[in-house]
């Protein structure tokens, strides 16, 4: 099977009449050169040049390839062009929901990215703990975390699983101590999620068992954040989050019955629209990337978790 950058290899030789010329005109070096097009000669069983001390001469069958060579030439520049042209000319709007968190960590910044590219798309971000109902079109895009949607009308993407723990300001964890089991949060002041859908980490948190000490509740992920960082007590929040913001302890690693599968969600008809074809993609690509430098951070924060901070003593 032909390889296309060995017809350009061909090409250059053939028009500049030398493997040195026709290196520098492609960037690379004089002996990738003449090894594509020793290959090339070998794969079709004939030679395409003849070679002299004054440089590279087409022979008969280099003739005839250089005519099918310009074609695939032709043919792939339209190409290019042709995708360049879709890609400049990408507008519309896009309405994508999510929670929270994920809004805040991943969304917002893809967007932003997305947009550096594609400033005639706009984009309208919905956060709400409901479902919207992406099959009736109340949005267009959805990460959604749990149970996969069942609707068989959407698309969906497994992209991410989502890691929960315990966090705590630091100088409550001095002077309460990391605790070396869950029943250790009994002595930590809680901060609980409340609402109609309080869901499994609140169900976690009730769980501890019946001297749990719930001190304040939110009904959203900023208002449960801002009041760890006010010192009122400890929290379950996204590691994702909690892993990056100083002044805070993870009291555990990852609870691994918290942790919930992320979907990204659309319709057949929603992907076929290229500008939304193209930011979900650029979200699901986003993604993979963030969760790579996340995952790092947990191993070197599990990492100080074992070794666990001089100034904070486990309790016994």
């Amino acid at each position: 099977m032909l390889d296309w950058n060995d017809l350009r290899y061909f090409l250059a030789v053939a028009r500049t009449g030398s493997t040195l010329a026709a290196s520098r005109s492609l960037k690379v070096a004089q002996a990738t050169v003449s090894r594509r097009i020793t290959a090339l000669e070998e794969a079709l069983g004939s030679k395409l040049f003849l070679r002299s001390p004054s440089g590279y001469t087409l022979s008969v069958h280099g003739k005839a390839m250089m005519v099918h060579a310009e074609s695939v030439e032709r043919s792939i520049d339209a190409l290019v062009n042709s995708v360049e042209a879709e890609v400049r000319r990408l507008s519309g709007m896009v309405r994508l929901t999510t929670v929270e968190s994920a809004a805040n960590v991943w969304l917002m910044p893809a967007i932003a990215a997305f947009r550096t590219q594609h400033p005639a798309v706009v984009a309208e971000v919905i956060v709400d703990d409901r479902a919207l109902d992406i099959a009736r079109g109340e949005a267009d895009i959805a990460i959604r975390f749990g149970n996969p949607p069942q609707d068989e009308s959407l698309v969906i993407r497994r992209i991410v699983d989502l890691h929960e723990s315990v966090y705590v300001r630091r100088d409550m964890a001095e002077e309460l101590g990391l605790p070396n089991t869950y029943e250790g949060l009994l002595r930590y002041p809680m901060i609980a999620f409340s609402g109609p859908n309080v869901g499994q980490i609140a169900r976690w948190v009730h769980g501890l068992g019946p001297g749990v000490n719930i001190v304040h509740s939110a009904n959203t992920l900023s208002a449960v954040i801002a009041a760890v960082r006010a010192g009122m007590g400890a929290a379950v929040m996204p590691c994702l989050i909690g892993d990056t913001m100083s002044g805070l302890v993870r009291l555990f690693p990852p609870i691994a019955e918290l942790t919930t599968p992320g979907w990204l969600v659309t319709t057949d008809s929603a992907r076929q629209q290229p500008h939304i074809r193209a930011l979900l993609d650029f979200i699901a690509d986003y993604i993979r990337g963030s969760i790579a430098q996340t995952e790092q951070r947990y191993r070197i924060a599990d990492a100080a978790w074992a070794c666990a901070d001089p100034g904070i003593q486990f309790d016994t």
